[in-house]
Protein backbone atom coordinates (compact mmCIF):
# COMPACT_ATOMS: atom_id res chain seq x y z
CA UNK A 1 0.00 0.00 0.00
CA UNK A 2 3.00 2.29 -0.15
CA UNK A 3 1.76 4.23 -3.19
CA UNK A 4 -1.88 4.19 -2.04
CA UNK A 5 -3.67 6.75 0.12
CA UNK A 6 -6.64 6.33 2.42
CA UNK A 7 -9.83 8.02 1.22
CA UNK A 8 -13.11 8.58 3.06
CA UNK A 9 -15.86 8.72 0.42
CA UNK A 10 -19.56 9.55 0.72
CA UNK A 11 -22.19 9.80 -1.98
CA UNK A 12 -25.94 10.07 -1.69
CA UNK A 13 -29.00 8.84 -3.53
CA UNK A 14 -30.91 11.07 -5.91
CA UNK A 15 -32.40 14.14 -4.19
CA UNK A 16 -30.73 13.53 -0.82
CA UNK A 17 -28.71 16.44 0.56
CA UNK A 18 -25.01 15.86 -0.19
CA UNK A 19 -22.28 16.43 2.40
CA UNK A 20 -21.45 19.93 1.13
CA UNK A 21 -25.09 21.17 1.21
CA UNK A 22 -25.68 23.20 4.38
CA UNK A 23 -29.34 22.08 4.38
CA UNK A 24 -28.34 18.50 5.20
CA UNK A 25 -27.78 16.78 8.50
CA UNK A 26 -24.10 15.82 8.69
CA UNK A 27 -23.24 17.00 12.20
CA UNK A 28 -21.68 13.66 13.16
CA UNK A 29 -19.38 13.95 10.16
CA UNK A 30 -18.24 17.36 11.39
CA UNK A 31 -17.72 15.85 14.85
CA UNK A 32 -15.64 13.05 13.33
CA UNK A 33 -13.43 15.45 11.41
CA UNK A 34 -13.08 17.63 14.49
CA UNK A 35 -11.80 14.53 16.29
CA UNK A 36 -9.43 13.74 13.41
CA UNK A 37 -8.11 17.30 13.51
CA UNK A 38 -7.51 16.96 17.26
CA UNK A 39 -5.37 13.96 16.38
CA UNK A 40 -3.25 16.21 14.17
CA UNK A 41 -0.72 16.17 16.99
CA UNK A 42 -0.40 12.47 16.13
CA UNK A 43 0.22 13.43 12.51
CA UNK A 44 -3.16 12.63 10.98
CA UNK A 45 -3.69 15.06 8.13
CA UNK A 46 -6.91 15.34 6.14
CA UNK A 47 -7.57 17.12 2.89
CA UNK A 48 -11.25 17.58 1.98
CA UNK A 49 -12.56 17.61 -1.59
CA UNK A 50 -15.12 20.23 -0.53
CA UNK A 51 -15.20 22.20 2.67
CA UNK A 52 -17.71 21.09 5.26
CA UNK A 53 -20.19 23.78 6.33
CA UNK A 54 -19.47 25.11 9.81
CA UNK A 55 -23.07 24.40 10.72
CA UNK A 56 -25.90 22.49 9.06
CA UNK A 57 -29.54 23.56 8.89
CA UNK A 58 -30.58 19.91 9.55
CA UNK A 59 -33.64 20.10 7.36
CA UNK A 60 -35.68 16.95 6.97
CA UNK A 61 -34.69 14.94 3.93
CA UNK A 62 -36.66 15.62 0.80
CA UNK A 63 -39.78 13.51 0.30
CA UNK A 64 -38.84 12.77 -3.31
CA UNK A 65 -35.39 11.36 -2.50
CA UNK A 66 -34.65 7.86 -3.71
CA UNK A 67 -34.48 5.35 -0.86
CA UNK A 68 -32.61 2.07 -0.85
CA UNK A 69 -34.58 -0.72 0.81
CA UNK A 70 -32.87 -3.61 2.57
CA UNK A 71 -32.81 -5.84 -0.53
CA UNK A 72 -31.29 -3.15 -2.73
CA UNK A 73 -28.73 -2.25 -0.01
CA UNK A 74 -27.65 -5.88 0.19
CA UNK A 75 -27.43 -6.11 -3.59
CA UNK A 76 -25.48 -2.85 -3.71
CA UNK A 77 -23.01 -4.11 -1.10
CA UNK A 78 -22.40 -7.30 -3.12
CA UNK A 79 -22.02 -5.30 -6.35
CA UNK A 80 -19.55 -2.85 -4.81
CA UNK A 81 -17.45 -5.64 -3.30
CA UNK A 82 -17.42 -7.52 -6.60
CA UNK A 83 -16.53 -4.46 -8.69
CA UNK A 84 -13.72 -3.48 -6.31
CA UNK A 85 -11.95 -6.84 -6.49
CA UNK A 86 -8.79 -7.24 -8.50
CA UNK A 87 -9.97 -7.67 -12.11
CA UNK A 88 -13.58 -7.00 -11.01
CA UNK A 89 -13.81 -4.01 -13.35
CA UNK A 90 -11.26 -2.61 -15.79
CA UNK A 91 -11.36 0.89 -14.24
CA UNK A 92 -12.11 0.21 -10.56
CA UNK A 93 -9.65 -2.72 -10.53
CA UNK A 94 -8.59 -3.51 -7.00
CA UNK A 95 -10.02 -0.57 -5.06
CA UNK A 96 -9.15 -1.77 -1.56
CA UNK A 97 -12.10 -1.39 0.84
CA UNK A 98 -11.35 -0.80 4.53
CA UNK A 99 -15.00 -0.01 5.38
CA UNK A 100 -18.30 -0.05 3.52
CA UNK A 101 -21.50 1.29 5.05
CA UNK A 102 -24.77 1.72 3.18
CA UNK A 103 -27.99 3.15 4.55
CA UNK A 104 -31.24 4.12 2.87
CA UNK A 105 -29.82 7.22 1.17
CA UNK A 106 -26.02 7.16 1.49
CA UNK A 107 -22.97 5.09 0.61
CA UNK A 108 -19.89 5.61 2.76
CA UNK A 109 -16.53 3.96 2.17
CA UNK A 110 -12.98 3.99 3.40
CA UNK A 111 -10.72 2.85 0.57
CA UNK A 112 -7.07 2.74 -0.34
CA UNK A 113 -6.26 3.97 -3.83
CA UNK A 114 -3.73 5.79 -5.92
CA UNK A 115 -4.51 9.50 -5.61
CA UNK A 116 -4.34 10.04 -9.37
CA UNK A 117 -7.20 7.63 -10.12
CA UNK A 118 -9.60 7.91 -7.17
CA UNK A 119 -12.12 10.22 -8.86
CA UNK A 120 -12.22 8.04 -11.96
CA UNK A 121 -12.66 4.88 -9.89
CA UNK A 122 -15.44 6.26 -7.68
CA UNK A 123 -17.25 7.81 -10.66
CA UNK A 124 -17.11 4.47 -12.42
CA UNK A 125 -18.29 2.69 -9.24
CA UNK A 126 -21.31 5.00 -8.99
CA UNK A 127 -22.12 4.52 -12.67
CA UNK A 128 -21.77 0.72 -12.64
CA UNK A 129 -23.76 0.25 -9.43
CA UNK A 130 -26.59 2.43 -10.76
CA UNK A 131 -26.71 0.28 -13.89
CA UNK A 132 -26.56 -2.98 -11.94
CA UNK A 133 -29.34 -1.86 -9.59
CA UNK A 134 -31.49 -0.91 -12.59
CA UNK A 135 -30.97 -4.42 -14.05
CA UNK A 136 -31.87 -6.10 -10.75
CA UNK A 137 -34.78 -3.79 -9.82
CA UNK A 138 -36.00 -2.14 -13.05
CA UNK A 139 -39.23 -0.87 -11.47
CA UNK A 140 -37.39 1.10 -8.79
CA UNK A 141 -34.07 2.17 -10.32
CA UNK A 142 -33.61 3.75 -13.72
CA UNK A 143 -29.84 4.09 -13.71
CA UNK A 144 -29.25 7.79 -14.23
CA UNK A 145 -31.61 8.89 -11.42
CA UNK A 146 -30.14 6.58 -8.78
CA UNK A 147 -27.34 8.71 -7.35
CA UNK A 148 -27.05 12.39 -6.58
CA UNK A 149 -24.45 14.47 -8.40
CA UNK A 150 -20.83 14.04 -7.42
CA UNK A 151 -19.35 12.68 -4.23
CA UNK A 152 -17.46 14.02 -1.26
CA UNK A 153 -14.11 12.65 -0.17
CA UNK A 154 -11.23 13.32 2.11
CA UNK A 155 -7.67 12.16 1.74
CA UNK A 156 -6.16 10.96 4.98
CA UNK A 157 -2.41 10.91 5.48
CA UNK A 158 -0.48 9.14 8.24
CA UNK A 159 -1.85 7.12 11.15
CA UNK A 160 -4.39 5.52 8.80
CA UNK A 161 -5.32 2.80 11.32
CA UNK A 162 -6.26 5.40 13.93
CA UNK A 163 -8.24 7.39 11.35
CA UNK A 164 -10.06 4.23 10.21
CA UNK A 165 -10.96 3.46 13.82
CA UNK A 166 -12.32 6.97 14.44
CA UNK A 167 -14.35 7.00 11.21
CA UNK A 168 -15.72 3.48 11.73
CA UNK A 169 -16.81 4.46 15.23
CA UNK A 170 -18.59 7.52 13.81
CA UNK A 171 -20.22 5.41 11.07
CA UNK A 172 -21.50 2.79 13.52
CA UNK A 173 -23.09 5.51 15.67
CA UNK A 174 -24.94 6.89 12.66
CA UNK A 175 -26.39 3.78 11.07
Amino acid sequence: MSNKQLFHIIWTTFNEYPVWDKNGNWQKLIDTYTELQKQNINYINCNLSRKLPTEYVNRDSRNDRLLLDEKSRNQLKLDIEKLCRKNGDRIIDGLEIAMLSINESKVEMLVFSDITSITQKVSRLKSRTATLLSFEYPDKFVGKGTWGKGFWYSTIFNKEDLAISIIKNYSEERF
